[in-house]
């Protein structure tokens, strides 16, 4: 069920984009505000009081993943599997983003350009040259991928809607980062196991879907610099998927850069569901 769960969700989140709107996490952050603010001290503020926060939601997605699995003869399991897959991809639709930016890259207004950049670069600061900009972009490009797609679909096609779940519910604290320091250390720290095993599977999906030997370097070179938490794995994002697409500066189109990127993203994709796909084809076999 997981893979013609995630083959449908992918589709839907192309095909029906007003799906897009209904992403929205505003009341899991409320809940979140909710507690914390009956709950503080060290003991909430730690590892432990993380994880309990987070359980109750987890404990529902997970129970409605078991009850609802077989009922009119798996139907229902299946449309609450593609509906968790769908909700958790996102925030926003990357495809639609980067569409955005380029077609506004080298608008004369200079807000419209940063607005658009924002959306991929969470609040960092746009590079002024058009140029810088572009590879600024497709930096975020990679890390978005990894964080709005390849994460998701790992941890779903492990654990279902729960494993989908667990990530986003993480994935949304980490990036907030609002919180007390303890509290956001914690975030830091779950986020930073949640994203290792996937970040890393999305550089290899990288390395098959562009320049392999230029990869591999990349991914070296972002060795040598032992990464560490989540920064280190969005570093060998960077940089791997940064030399799979190879040297690109004698192009005129300051978009090229981004756009190469997110062909690299579908090419990458592809590669997972095929391995996806063998795999379960072996389970079946077997």
């Amino acid at each position: 069920m997981t893979l013609i769960s995630a083959l449908l969700g992918i589709a839907a989140d192309r095909l029906l984009t007003h799906l897009h709107e209904y992403r929205r996490y505003d009341s899991f952050l409320r809940y979140v505000d909710w507690v914390r603010a009956r709950l503080s001290g060290p003991t909430w503020d730690s590892l432990g009081g993380l994880l309990l926060l987070l359980l109750p939601v987890w404990l529902v997605v997970g129970l409605l993943q078991v009850w609802v699995h077989d009922w009119l003869f798996g139907l229902i399991g299946l449309l609450y599997y593609v509906a968790v897959f769908v909700y958790c991809l996102g925030p926003r639709d990357l495809s639609a983003d980067v569409g955005t930016w380029c077609e506004v890259s080298e608008s004369s207004d200079s807000e419209l350009r940063q607005r658009a950049a924002g959306r991929l670069l969470r609040g960092e600061p746009m590079p002024e040259q058009p140029y810088d900009c572009a590879r600024g972009v497709q930096a975020a490009v990679l890390l978005e991928a990894a964080d709005r797609m390849f994460a998701v679909l790992f941890w779903f096609a492990l654990l279902g809607p729960l494993g989908a779940v667990m990530y986003r519910s993480v994935s949304i604290l980490y990036y907030r980062r609002t919180q007390g320091e303890s509290f956001a250390d914690s975030v830091a720290a779950l986020f930073a196991v949640l994203l290792w095993v996937p970040a890393r599977l999305t550089a290899l999906g990288f390395a098959l879907g562009g320049h392999f030997d230029s990869a591999l370097e990349g991914w070296r070179e972002a060795q040598r610099e032992q990464p560490q938490g989540a920064a280190g794995s969005e570093r060998i994002l960077v940089l791997t998927g940064s030399a799979a697409l190879g040297d690109e500066k004698a192009l005129d189109d300051v978009t090229a850069p981004v756009k190469a990127a997110m062909r690299l993203v579908w090419r990458s994709l592809t590669v997972w569901l095929v391995v996806l796909s063998l795999l379960v084809l072996a389970g079946w076999a077997g």
